[in-house]
């Protein structure tokens, strides 16, 4: 297995983001010179090869962007950087139906596209359960992005962390309904001060299909993480902007070291979870890229 790292988790825009209110804006050039800095990766110097982007979620949720104009920036950012870029589509069910993800078609052929995200929060549903309300009324909103991304045989990714939207254990029901699609849950439940990891690792335990990108995520949850559920089943990611890929990293890369900083995982199970497993559930080439050119 080629040792490179895949950063799972990025939002790029080039303004103010307008709803999470981080900025003034993060832009692919930042994220790009980002990636080309040194890290220290269990004693070897590494470099960030490849990442997946997304646009900013404030710009999915207002309501005044159609799904492409949301996703321009992104677009012409992978077209820049093609072989550093691939995208992950924020998809909003209460504002883009199926003429919109018809598009999904052209930009996995032409914009590098790897993977559907969807942010139970942000855009205020609940994930269907078995009563029929609101169970019902959310298999209309979600069931047709299950549905895409198993056509177009990509993952999902889910935001997870807080209640009442995003909680992990809600995931098991559209887990179930469709095993044949990979489900990445994103801050592996994580990524708020009351922590919903354990939930995530026993969804992630019990579930096939169900993966962890680990941003966000304490280094004792994390140890409990790679101990339940063994390096095949965690992803890193770094949710920049806000998060530097530094701090997420060294999260993940500490696991190489004994107990208590870390549990004495071996370089390949190291090298899985920041590039390996992406690279296989996504289909990105592990070959080392051409260095881009960043503006500094």
């Amino acid at each position: 297995m080629a040792r490179i790292i895949i950063d799972s988790h990025n939002h790029i825009i080039n303004q103010p983001e307008p709803v999470w209110g981080w900025g003034p804006k993060f832009t692919v050039e930042q994220l790009i010179a980002m990636m080309d800095r040194e890290y220290d990766v269990m004693g070897e110097v590494k470099r960030v090869s490849k990442a997946i982007v997304m646009t900013g979620l404030g710009l999915t949720s207002l309501g005044d962007h159609t799904m492409r104009e949301a996703h321009e920036y992104v677009i012409q950012s992978v077209l820049k950087y093609p072989d550093r870029l691939f995208m992950n589509a924020v998809m909003n069910p209460r504002l883009w139906g199926s003429a919109e993800m018809d598009q999904l078609n052209q930009w996995q052929e032409q914009y590098n596209l790897r993977m559907l995200k969807i942010h139970p929060t942000m855009h205020n549903y609940l994930l269907p359960m078995f009563n029929p309300y609101p169970g019902n009324h959310s298999r209309e909103l979600v069931y047709p992005i299950w549905e895409k991304a198993r056509e177009l045989d990509v993952p999902i990714m889910i935001h997870m962390g807080e209640s009442p939207f995003s909680i992990p254990a809600t995931v098991a029901p559209v887990a179930e309904t469709f095993p044949d699609v990979p489900i990445i849950v994103a801050h592996a439940g994580a990524n708020n001060e009351e922590s919903y990891a354990t939930d995530a690792i026993l969804l992630a335990r019990t579930h096939d299909n169900v993966f962890l990108e680990c941003s966000w995520v304490q280094p004792l949850d994390l140890q409990q993480a790679a101990h339940g559920l063994g390096a095949d089943k965690l992803i890193f990611g770094s949710d920049g902007a806000p998060n530097a890929i530094n701090q997420q990293l060294r999260n993940i890369t500490n696991l190489h070291l004994p107990s208590p900083l870390g549990i004495g995982l071996s370089e390949d199970e190291i090298y899985k979870m920041i590039g390996g497993n992406i690279a296989q559930l996504c289909k990105i080439p592990l070959e080392e890229p051409v260095r881009a050119q960043h503006v500094g």
